[in-house]
């Protein structure tokens, strides 16, 4: 049997590994995710990607006929305020401050772009 044909694409890999995390009611230990057929190694290596991406400025993809342009979202202060409003750990005012902060910085820029 050709196993090409049965091997997952990178976004059903990722699919998988968010509907399982969905599925979870609670924190779960990384061996959860033999269940979407991930070693732990590998298991490992999706983790530190997906949490990489998740630490990096948004992006939007404008998809034309011939081309796919990537344009930046978000700027660095953007991205770091998003992590401390995100980050459960810190106070509700230093969230709330951070959430402010992010909304009136992507106002901003927005209008810049105008």
């Amino acid at each position: 049997m050709n196993e090409t044909k049965n091997r997952r694409t990178l976004i059903e890999r990722a699919q998988a590994i968010f509907k399982l995390v969905d599925y979870e009611d609670c924190s779960f230990p990384k061996s959860k995710l033999q269940k979407v057929g991930l070693n732990p190694a590998t298991a490992e290596k999706w983790l530190d990607l997906i949490v990489y991406i998740q630490k990096q400025p948004r992006i939007r993809l404008i998809k034309t006929k011939n081309t796919t342009i990537i344009e930046k979202h978000e700027e660095k202060y953007h991205t770091m305020s998003r992590e401390i409003f995100m980050d459960s750990e810190r106070s509700y005012k230093e969230r709330f401050d951070a959430l402010q902060d992010y909304l009136s910085a992507l106002i901003t820029s927005e209008r810049l772009k105008k």
